[in-house]
């Protein structure tokens, strides 16, 4: 399939990109989907948490349409305008809707609020999934996505029909050059009660029905969103009981927020490679117990894509990696 670019030292290359927390902003996902190209890469890993938070209505008033955004009334005069401001709205992470005064005053109904939400969600994923099955249909690169804690589980069947992409969490896959890969978008419980949380036990024992599916762990990527505990890859400000920061004299305290699942099952299985997100605060890359382990983090926000670069060889394992952002 010419999935295999040739290194300096003569070995089969197979050049990973990893990307996670995208959190429903398009100009990050259309960035990682470039990314292949950017960066020469073989392989595409989305790695969860791919849902915006935030819904913003696009009220018709007669003249036009107006918006809020960033406490401030935006107007569209016409229809140019009025998708300009859509995309503007997509490209921060967060969605567009474009409503009658009545119906944006049905809003305040939060089980009506809620349906909403998961249309607009799903409706943006697969709007995503039309993209990337566009973009990359035809390119010789393996693509790889899955859901994170804050997406909402039935989002698992849109991703599977993108053409153009594996959906991870389905079994145990294979990237290019035969690094077979694990991926768990649970994690476990945060004090917002995302839709996909699991204790530490049933965590555990999700990924090892997984791992001990593994002829050789020691060749594997285990591609799990949340990061192993008391690393640097999990480190978060402490929040009090009403979800505020915990502050001391020397400012934020910080605390592993990490799983301890996830870290139990890399020092048993020791894989070549660990991907994993879920704490955007906390990008960095760590050894632990051999294995590589990244958290790219997450500006998703600021329309930021943060990523790593991994490239992996058939006697080396994990050659190189590297952060990068743009």
């Amino acid at each position: 399939m010419g999935l295999f670019r040739r290194s300096r030292q003569g070995g089969e290359r197979t050049r990973v990109f990893f990307a996670t927390d995208v959190h429903g902003s398009e100009r990050c996902f259309r960035k990682w989907l470039n990314a292949a190209e950017v960066y020469e890469a073989q392989v595409l890993v989305l790695g969860g948490d791919l849902t915006g938070k935030l819904l913003v209505p696009i009220v018709a008033d007669g003249g036009g349409w107006v918006a809020e955004l960033h406490g401030e009334q935006v107007r569209a005069a016409d229809d140019v305008e009025l998708e300009a401001l859509r995309g503007r709205i997509r490209m921060m992470g967060r969605y567009d809707l474009v409503l009658t005064a009545e119906e944006r005053d049905r809003l305040q109904d939060p089980e009506h609020l809620k349906s909403v939400f998961r249309t607009v969600m799903h409706d943006g994923v697969a709007r995503w999934m039309e993209l990337l099955t566009q973009r990359l249909a035809e390119k010789d690169v393996a693509v790889f996505t899955m859901l994170g804690n804050d997406d909402e589980p039935e989002l698992a069947d849109v991703l599977r029909g993108a053409g153009a992409a594996t959906y991870a969490e389905d079994g145990v896959v294979e990237l290019p050059g035969g690094y077979p890969m694990v991926s768990v978008g649970f994690s476990t419980p945060t004090p917002w009660q995302t839709p996909r949380e699991l204790p530490e036990d049933e965590l555990a024992e999700r990924i090892e029905g997984l791992a001990s599916q593994l002829d050789d762990p020691a060749r594997a990527v285990f591609n799990l969103h949340c990061p192993p505990a008391d690393t640097h890859l999990d480190q978060a400000a402490k929040l009090d009981g009403d979800l505020r920061p915990v502050v001391d004299s020397a400012g934020p305290v910080m605390t592993s927020v990490g799983s301890t699942a996830v870290r139990e099952a890399i020092e048993r299985h020791h894989p070549l490679l660990g991907l994993h997100g879920h704490v955007h605060e906390s990008p960095a890359i760590q050894r632990l117990d051999g294995t590589v382990c990244i958290n790219p983090g997450s500006d998703y926000g600021d329309g930021v894509l943060r990523g790593a670069i991994v490239d992996l060889e058939p006697d080396k394992g994990v050659r190189t990696w590297q952060l990068v952002q743009g």
